[in-house]
């Protein structure tokens, strides 16, 4: 499981470091691309990625819906390596299409961490924390 939340800085040649806690339990390689809302960005390992993969292939080829979520995911994603400092260079195209610039917040998501920009994820967490009973209530489990 991948959880907490964390601040970094991206470094002037858009790399991010991972913090270790996160690192140890993603391995070498990554999987790095767009939400599907294009709030912040997902890292996941290969497993997790094949898994989602799959998961999407499962639905009908003839949806318009299922062949654009394939589309718009798979062209805004691309494999990285961790290096040996731990860091990871992201694509400028993958940072401008969620609007991070500098600071970052990283949290943990379960399965994957996502990338947000800083400012962005206050204001998403705020509103998250406001709207969670609610949330919570319609999948059936606000205890």
């Amino acid at each position: 499981m991948l959880f907490g939340k964390f601040e970094h800085n991206l470094d002037d040649k858009s790399r991010l470091t991972i913090p270790s806690k996160l690192r140890n339990k993603l391995g070498e390689l990554v999987y790095v691309t767009r939400s599907i809302d294009g709030n912040c960005l997902e890292i996941r390992t290969p497993e997790n990625f094949k898994e989602w993969y799959n998961e999407l292939k499962s639905q009908s080829a003839l949806s318009t819906s299922t062949r654009t979520v394939v589309r718009t995911i798979f062209s805004n994603t691309d494999e990285l390596s961790i290096d040996n400092a731990g860091r990871i260079k992201i694509p400028a195209n993958l940072l401008e299409e969620v609007g991070i610039s500098k600071t970052v917040q990283i949290t943990g998501a379960g399965e994957w961490i996502e990338i947000w920009d800083k400012d962005k994820h206050q204001t998403y967490d705020k509103d998250a924390k406001v709207q969670l009973v609610d949330a919570a209530e319609k999948l059936g489990g606000a205890n």
